[in-house]
């Protein structure tokens, strides 16, 4: 049986409540000879990983409280036992995220891409699963995002493609928040080749968000934190000086 080449990566924290149906979803969508998936519990004080245990996939914990956390210690499973991997696709597991999205950032990567973002802004029927707050932040953190990368980026969205050799360089510290901005600045600095393309946005099975189905109050303090680590970022990028990487190719990914 050949070895998988991409792995999907589901960070979750107390979403008992519905990572059964995600895992359920992605395990009848994905090929399990190209993809592998890994789920990344972090902090959870429910019975979020032993749902997961109960399917054929990954299940690494961590007790350390943060997406990033989560992620890391999936991504740290997964290597471990398939060194095969070459990139991993990042995943909602609140099912928010469409598996029949995850062919077309495959394919785009195929093309030469090391960097591919998921766009929800760039549907405008996305916009009835997402709150006015949720799409105000994302516009200012995207703006953010962009001036201290040098590239227009119209999201901060979860679902992401990043190559294994791209994520390695990028060497990810902001393991709460941060994790998603760190990712797209960083790649801009290192000149990556690095596409947008249109994704679904649904509305979450069960459970409770944690960023966006928050207060007003609640969703400035989370922007505040994401807008400092993008800062934290730009500025470990300059003092390091960072080597661009050999193929960059930037441009954006027309919808299929």
């Amino acid at each position: 049986m050949r070895q998988p080449e991409i792995a999907i990566i589901i960070p979750a924290c107390d979403e008992a409540a519905c990572i059964g149906a995600v895992l359920d979803e992605f395990l009848e969508t994905v090929d399990p000879e190209k993809f592998v998936i890994a789920v990344g519990v972090n902090a959870s004080t429910d019975k979020t990983a032993e749902l997961a245990r109960s399917r054929p996939v990954l299940v690494a914990e961590t007790p350390l409280r943060g997406y990033g956390h989560g992620c890391q210690a999936a991504i740290s499973l997964t290597n471990d036992f398939f060194p095969s991997i070459r990139a991993y696709v990042f995943c909602a597991g609140d099912g928010a995220t469409a598996p029949r999205d995850l062919a077309r950032l495959v394919a785009a990567f195929e093309q030469g891409y090391d960097f591919v973002l998921g766009s929800r802004t760039l549907r405008l029927r996305n916009w009835r699963a997402m709150t006015l707050r949720h799409m105000l932040a994302n516009a200012l953190l995207g703006l953010w995002c962009g001036i201290l990368s040098g590239r227009r980026f119209s999201d901060l969205g979860p679902l992401r493609l990043i190559s294994r050799r791209l994520f390695e360089q990028i060497a990810a510290r902001e393991m709460t928040f941060g994790w998603t901005i760190e990712a797209q600045i960083a790649a801009a600095r290192l000149n990556a080749a690095i596409c947008e393309i249109p994704v679904t946005e649904r509305r979450r099975i069960a459970g409770q968000q944690k960023v966006s189905g928050v207060t007003w109050r609640r969703t400035f303090v989370i922007g505040c934190k994401i807008l400092a680590a993008g800062y934290r970022t730009w500025r470990s990028s300059v003092a390091a000086r960072a080597l661009p990487l050999p193929r960059a190719q930037p441009s954006v990914a027309r919808e299929a």
